[in-house]
């Protein structure tokens, strides 16, 4: 019982902290819906307005008034979200180095059975693979250790929206959002779908770093350095000629001759296993940028694997970087699974737009909450881990035990009638 009282004491006093560096700049009654908004998601475990009123901390306050405090303060328009997400930033930023995957994802927050909800759209059920209503989420993770993607963004959009610019400009706002925070630190890595060529001409603008995985039927130039008897569609310049190519079958025409074990799992089992591995210099048609298509085989597969980067490639251990690179960006992929299955962010109801965008960054609040537990606090996170009674095995992603820990220590908090905060 003595260790109970420790670690509640210790919990207490951590939340305590993480909320004061947040909430410096809120108004009192902003600071109290953070709280209140924080402890009853932790307690309720979805963010179900009437169910968080429920388990909110002041049980002295009838039932719906704390219910009219919640609402009222989701839907009231101001600017405790644009605070909230710059006191954020003063967290995350001192994680993110030079060489720090910044991953870039494009999810759903499907809504099948809503009809009432503001703006909603269609979009493609990940899990089901079906058009659904629902919103399209923007995701942006930094990649700080192997088992712990801190989110520094996640904003959902919808086209339904008034004046809305499409996809395309949404990610460029939040990938411009990203770097001027963080000085240009990091290495944007996105699968397929990130080699559109509006955001591959926006990103060799602004000078970013990246890693994309590209379609196959990308268009790219190839140099070479003597060549004769071509047609007009030949780019011909002082040391040589660049050609344009189908970017895979560049891919099949390019050796791959030095060894990889790099293996990509997802839920456990594995899903890529490269094999060889070999690169190629390439351009954009209509740029001057020369780059580097780095193309994996993998056993199994006829179809290579290729990954366009404007990271330095010379050797085979540049190529094996870019390709860890890639291999991180999987780490997202369980990033929202844990936000949907845990934290359960496809149950937000509620019809006002403002208010779905808040309770999305209040479910996100408590994702980054854990990793900051375990990047700054890795005593009281292993505690927590073992309070959760976990199994013997070491996952990959901690997230799913430490949440479950907590909770537990929440509940007995509750137990024991002892004040969370």
């Amino acid at each position: 019982m003595l260790r109970l009282h420790t670690l509640m004491e210790s919990i207490s006093a951590n939340l305590h902290r993480f909320l004061h560096s947040i909430d410096t700049d809120l108004t009192r009654p902003q600071k109290k819906f953070l709280r209140d908004g924080l402890i009853g998601l932790l307690r309720a475990g979805r963010p179900i307005v009437c169910r968080m009123a429920r388990h909110l901390p002041d049980q002295r306050t009838k039932f719906l008034s704390r219910l009219d405090r919640l609402e009222a303060n989701l839907n009231r328009p101001s600017d405790f979200d644009n605070k909230l997400k710059t006191a954020l930033s003063d967290l995350w930023l001192p994680l993110v180095r030079d060489e720090t995957p910044i991953i870039l994802d494009l999810s759903d927050l499907a809504k099948p059975l809503a009809k009432q909800m503001d703006y909603l759209a269609t979009v493609r059920d990940g899990s089901t693979g079906r058009l659904v209503n629902g919103y399209w989420l923007v995701e942006l993770y930094a990649s700080v250790s192997h088992k712990n993607p801190v989110p520094i963004l996640l904003e959902p959009f919808s086209h339904e929206q008034p004046f809305s610019r499409g996809r395309n400009p949404v990610i460029i706002d939040a990938v411009r959002k990203i770097f001027d925070l963080s000085d240009r630190r990091g290495v944007l890595v996105i699968d397929r779908g990130g080699d559109a060529r509006t955001l591959l001409d926006d990103w060799l603008d602004n000078d970013y770093r990246f890693v994309v995985r590209l379609r196959g039927d990308r268009q790219l130039m190839r140099f070479y350095a003597t060549l004769g008897g071509l047609a007009e569609t030949v780019e011909t310049l002082r040391q040589g000629q660049w050609i344009p190519i189908q970017a895979q079958l560049l891919a099949e025409q390019t050796p791959t001759p030095h060894r990889s074990s790099r293996v990509v799992k997802r839920r456990g089992k594995v899903l890529f296993h490269f094999s060889r591995i070999g690169w190629v210099k390439v351009r954009l048609p209509g740029r001057t940028e020369t780059m580097t298509m780095v193309v994996a085989r993998t056993a199994g597969r006829d179809t290579p694997f290729m990954l366009l980067t404007n990271l330095p490639v010379e050797n085979a251990a540049d190529a094996r970087r870019v390709l860890r690179y890639y291999a991180r960006r999987w780490e997202c992929e369980e990033a929202i699974r844990f936000l949907k299955s845990e934290v359960r962010l496809e149950r937000i109801r509620t019809f006002n737009w403002t208010a779905i965008c808040r309770l999305a960054l209040l479910s996100v609040l408590v994702m980054f909450y854990l990793t900051w537990l375990l990047e700054r606090h890795p005593n009281l996170a292993e505690r927590l881990v073992t309070f959760s009674q976990p199994l013997s095995d070491k996952p990959n992603f901690l997230l799913y035990r430490l949440l479950t820990g907590l909770t537990e220590a929440i509940l007995a908090c509750t137990y024991l009638r002892r004040a969370l905060l």
